[in-house]
């Protein structure tokens, strides 16, 4: 499993209005959750750290998009020196999800096991296909000569999701290394 510290949930796009309120889309589900922030950490692409951490002195919404006023932001040009931060929480900090339900960062590096055993690679992405759930998983030398595998994520081939074990347990389809 891969060591997430921050977890991604808006990113700003831009200024909104001239008294200094920044538009962000958000990148949860549960983007209600920014009107019980009070304060948001702020990150460049790169930072592995916050680079600013700012007040939040209000919060609405418009047209699908999360529109915050910050402490000290009190502009439109210092609100446009915001653009393309990205918003993150602490992964302590995330919603909790129903039972059997995962963050795709929680999914992200877990192994890949068949029921008999072989280990067929780690998952390096899911993709949100509205159907179901993929997950991509880069195979391990010798499983197939694709460069990736599509593991649909359904009941019939995921059997089992252990966090604490970091695997993944998949009933091998017909065609699946092909």
């Amino acid at each position: 499993m891969m060591n997430i510290k921050w977890v991604l949930i808006g990113e700003v796009a831009a200024p909104q209005g001239n008294r200094g309120e920044i538009k962000v889309i958000p990148h949860t589900e549960f983007p209600e959750r920014f009107q019980e922030m009070d304060k948001v950490r702020l990150f460049t692409e790169r930072d592995e750290e916050p680079r600013r951490i700012l007040e939040v002195e209000g919060c609405r919404f418009h047209k699908g998009a999360v529109i915050l006023k910050l402490k000290d932001v009190d502009s439109i040009d210092a609100a446009e020196e915001l653009r393309g931060m990205f918003i993150k929480v602490s992964k302590d900090e995330v919603v909790p999800l129903p039972e059997g339900s995962y963050y795709i960062f929680e999914l992200v590096g877990l192994e890949c096991v068949t029921t008999t055993g072989m280990s067929l690679g780690r998952i390096t992405d899911v993709l949100q296909t509205g159907a179901n759930d993929v997950y991509v998983v880069k195979p391990n030398p010798g499983v197939t000569k694709l460069s990736e595998l599509l593991i649909p994520a359904v009941n019939e081939v995921v059997l089992d999701i252990n966090l604490e074990k970091g695997q993944v347990l998949i009933e091998l389809m017909d065609g699946l290394l092909d």
